[in-house]
């Protein structure tokens, strides 16, 4: 499965970011962009999810996720698919 992040900036401001998962991840996040003009100051960064950190804990009973985190890297700007 296909994770994207798009971080979006505002006149340099960090206004937050969006997260997409699955076969259309990529496609749904340029929607988004297209509503997002770099002629209103926005800026974006695209990212793609590379791995995933866990915290684990180890006992008696054996191994137990406490959390896991995804881990992104940035990206150029891909193309729509569609």
């Amino acid at each position: 499965m296909s994770s994207h992040r798009l971080i979006v900036h505002q006149h340099g401001v960090l206004l937050g970011h969006f997260d997409s998962a699955g076969p259309q991840a990529r496609h749904h996040l340029h929607t988004l962009a297209t509503q997002l003009p770099a002629a209103a100051g926005f800026q974006l960064q695209w990212q793609q999810a590379i791995g995933e950190q866990r915290l684990l804990s180890s006992g008696p009973a054996g191994l137990k996720v406490l959390g896991s985190e995804v881990v992104y890297q940035d990206i150029a700007t891909p193309v729509d698919s569609g």
